[in-house]
């Protein structure tokens, strides 16, 4: 295939994924207006446990709800340390995400039959006809490798996801859920019960984490305890690099910002790597991406304000001479 055809492959096979994480990240960062930092627990789990049952021979898809369950499962432990037994949402998250690498390794070691009930890692051989199957394997043909089946799966799961949560939202709770992160007090004035909401909306986000996850352990054939280190940070990237860019002027217009952000990010860092950055640079360019992308707004505002000056003393101007 042509080299600018697996440069795009490349950026969709890890920027479609990250969709996901950048969406559930969205729902509580800006939703619920909750900093839950589960992120990177809730993905090692989805990863696990998927690459764990798909390692046992069972059925892919099967392995990637349970992946999906596994997130929301740490997303409703975090929002319940946070909701009912009062500790702070900062606090609940890291609690949550320090406890799910174990967790992540006691299910790798049983899956794995360690003989020390833990392990490190899960490699996974995938083959068409194989015990081991993945959602995109299943697509395969002639028992050869095809990337595009594998951006095609990914791509329908996404807009799916997307279709999903603006048909959720739209709902009355899902309704409900939006308000108790804009603005709790009068949430509970209306009779909504916000604790049980936002357990609910903190769930969710991070039962998309954990789909994240599982799609990415698919497509890598691997986990380990350190998959999942930095990608907190790539979903918080996405978000704000898509709102910068795309804008949000609608709730739908906000999801699919929101996942258009991640592959803006994955297409910059691919170009970079694709011209020779070095490995050890990556984390610079992370922090250098997120700075652009806080910066874009109060670029946008001076724009604004400058083209709005130059109107007015244009009009100014013509009354003047008229």
């Amino acid at each position: 295939m042509p080299s600018i055809v697996n440069v795009l492959i490349n950026i969709l096979t890890s920027g479609l994924p990250c969709c996901l994480l950048a969406l559930g990240i969205f729902l509580t960062y800006r939703i619920l207006d909750f900093a839950d930092l589960t992120a990177e627990g809730s993905f090692l789990i989805g990863a696990s446990i998927t690459a764990a049952i798909i390692y046992a021979g069972w059925n892919p898809f099967f392995a990637t709800l349970c992946g999906c369950l596994g997130g929301a499962v740490c997303g409703f432990i975090t929002g319940f340390l946070n909701r009912i037994w009062k500790i702070p949402k900062l606090l609940s998250g890291i609690i949550t995400m320090t406890g799910s690498s174990s967790i992540a390794m006691l299910i790798m070691g049983a899956a794995t039959k360690n003989s020390r009930g833990f392990a490190s890692q899960i490699p996974l051989t995938i083959m068409q006809g194989g015990k081991q199957q993945t959602i995109y394997s299943v697509f395969w043909h002639w028992n050869v490798f095809n990337p595009i089946h594998n951006v095609i799966v990914m791509a329908v799961i996404v807009v799916a996801v997307i279709f999903a949560l603006y048909f959720f939202f739209g709902t009355e709770y899902g309704m409900a859920i939006r308000t108790t992160g804009l603005n709790e007090n009068m949430a509970r004035s209306q009779g909504i019960n916000t604790t049980f909401a936002s357990i609910v909306g903190v769930a969710i986000s991070n039962a998309l984490i954990g789909l994240a996850g599982a799609l990415y352990v698919q497509q890598a054939w691997t986990v380990s305890t350190i998959s999942a280190t930095g990608y907190l940070v790539i979903g918080l990237a996405s978000i704000l690099i898509g709102e910068a860019i795309f804008g949000r002027r609608s709730f739908k217009n906000w999801l699919i910002s929101v996942s258009l952000g991640s592959i803006v990010y994955f297409t910059i860092v691919t170009i970079a790597v694709e011209i020779g950055l070095p490995t050890e640079l990556k984390s610079l360019l992370y922090a250098i991406l997120i700075t652009i992308a806080l910066c874009l707004p109060a670029v946008k505002r001076t724009g604004n304000i400058a083209v709005g000056k130059i109107t007015r003393k244009g009009g100014d101007t013509n009354v003047e001479v008229k």
